[in-house]
């Protein structure tokens, strides 16, 4: 399903303090718990936006290696629009 409403615009480096209800899927998280995460980039390029969910790849706020061309995102997780938009318009 394509997403029917515009992509919240959250640029690279914006720190993301996410509660339990506004993400649903990650690596290595647990669900249900806060989540913090300095993005990297939204992932437009899936097949499957949706309006509700976006998935996000970014760093865990304490990694020493944000910038390092050979380090790969930390962090990879599907967060709600309605988060995003929040800090979209608070850029």
């Amino acid at each position: 399903m394509k997403a029917a409403h515009p992509i919240p615009q959250v640029v690279a480096d914006t720190l993301l303090q996410l509660g339990g209800d506004d993400w649903s899927l990650g690596r290595d998280l647990t669900s249900g718990s806060r989540v913090d995460v300095v993005v990297v980039r939204l992932r437009t390029d899936l097949a499957h936006l949706s309006d509700e969910w976006m998935w996000v790849t970014g760093h865990h706020p304490e990694c020493l290696y944000p910038n390092a061309d050979e380090h790969l995102p930390c962090m990879e997780l599907r967060v709600r629009v309605a988060a995003l938009r929040r800090y979209a318009s608070a850029t």
